[in-house]
């Protein structure tokens, strides 16, 4: 699916996956740094490439700038969630403990990733300083993101695979 044409199909798959990735956001809020967009990224990347995976991350970001409003936290999904995107995307491999691996280091690195718009503003002490008070729940986000990616990846693949098939 790597046709650098905008069509229809192609715009309706983009706004799904924003909208998959929006609900899926929002279906575990609750439940803090415990996520299934990392995992759902990684599938849609793995499954539609990065054409399509790369601006439903982007327009995510937005909707989650727009919902949340615009601050320093959200700026950062405009570089983290499109960087998870490319580093699956030069992944060719189909072994499972891969984009487990991937998925738990993301969400354990997500804070340093998100630190750098702490640097930007504020300086390298107050960057550092967000990072480490963050790292509790950068280990629950690495956890988290490992057991959703084991328990998840096969069948939400899968899934795609079978509605792929079944719609040709």
């Amino acid at each position: 699916m790597t046709s650098g044409r905008l069509t229809v199909r192609k715009l309706v798959l983009i706004a799904v996956m924003t909208a998959v990735l929006e609900a899926a956001k929002f279906t575990l809020n609750s439940i803090a740094n415990v996520e299934l967009v990392s995992l759902l990224l990684i599938v849609f990347t793995r499954h539609f490439g990065k054409e399509y995976t790369l601006p439903a991350a982007l327009l995510f970001a937005l909707l989650e700038c727009i919902w949340w409003g615009f601050g320093i936290w959200t700026v950062t999904y405009f570089y983290v969630w499109p960087l998870l995107v490319l580093l699956t995307d030069r992944i060719r491999t189909d072994e499972l403990w891969v984009y487990c691996t991937l998925s738990a280091m993301f969400g354990l690195f997500f804070g340093a990733l998100c630190s750098l718009t702490t640097l930007l503003a504020a300086g390298p002490a107050a960057a550092f300083a967000w990072w480490v008070a963050g790292i509790p729940y950068d280990l629950v986000h690495a956890g988290g993101n490992l057991v959703l990616c084991l328990l998840l990846y096969r069948p939400l693949t899968g899934a795609l695979q079978y509605v792929q098939n079944g719609s040709k």
